[in-house]
């Protein structure tokens, strides 16, 4: 009887572990097909916001500035840098008062031997007045006794312009998250993010006349403007970063004429 019971105990184990693995082998291939599903549905996602972020950065800034070149490579940085979707055209238009932007996206089917999607959309805004071109700092036609600028960040002056070869800038050494200012009344035209080399994220401000200022070394997160925006002398555009090709915590500021680096202490308050 003994052996009966356990003859019969150890047939209903090995039929259900039978029955489980079975039930497994069922399972699998739908989560697989789900979870395949999902992804990608996660990359069309993730491909056409980057398309829109394409579309809107280039759209306002054509629509501030009137450069579409500009508005262009702006657009083709808000993309970004992905190695699955690919951004197969961005075009900027302005006549007739309005700027419009149309981009296309292709977008791959995972998993699949198959020609890949595109995704397309445009984008329209009515031309602004443009920036009024600044014959000094500080303002049209009149600027500050000297024509100095405001200081961009609250912390001392480190290593300057002269500091090493190749330095084109003053730099302002102290701790993460200590706010950047703009230095003068202009119009934002770059935000970019260049990762761990060079710049790491930073901020170009146009004052007209030739006249541009560069803030350096933010994390991605930290730029309070974006592309477009106008901003005052003394409004936070940011915070001290430690990113790109960095040695330690600080604001690289860079003060540009005619594309040319120049010392930008004589300039500061």
């Amino acid at each position: 009887m003994r052996t009966y019971i356990k003859r019969w105990l150890s047939s209903i184990v090995f039929n259900r572990q039978g029955a489980a693995s079975v039930e497994f082998v069922s399972i699998l291939p739908l989560a697989v097909l789900i979870a395949m599903a999902l992804w990608q549905l996660v990359l069309v996602g993730t491909a056409v916001m980057d398309t829109h972020a394409s579309i809107r950065d280039a759209v306002k800034i054509a629509s501030t500035t009137g450069d579409a070149e500009l508005a262009e490579e702006e657009g083709i940085t808000a993309f970004g840098d992905s190695q699955v979707y690919e951004l197969k055209s961005l075009k900027v238009e302005i006549e007739k008062g309005e700027a419009k932007a149309t981009a296309e996206t292709s977008i791959p089917i995972l998993f699949m031997e198959s020609s890949p999607f595109s995704y397309s959309t445009s984008s329209e805004a009515p031309m602004l007045s443009q920036t009024p071109q600044l014959t000094a700092f500080g303002g049209e036609g009149a600027g500050l006794p000297g024509g100095q600028l405001a200081a961009p960040t609250p912390l001392s002056p480190g290593c300057g312009i002269n500091c090493y070869s190749g330095h084109t800038g003053q730099d302002f050494p102290g701790p993460v998250g200590t706010p950047v200012y703009a230095a003068e009344d202009g119009m934002v035209t770059t935000v970019r993010n260049l990762g761990d080399r060079s710049y790491g994220t930073y901020i170009v401000i146009n004052h007209g006349n030739g006249m541009q200022t560069l803030y350096a070394h933010m994390y991605p997160d930290q730029p309070l403007v974006r592309p477009g925006d106008r901003v005052q002398k003394g409004q936070p555009i940011g915070a001290v970063g430690n990113h790109g090709n960095s040695s330690g915590p600080h604001l690289h500021f860079e003060v540009k004429v005619g594309g040319r680096p120049v010392d930008p202490l004589p300039l500061l308050k």
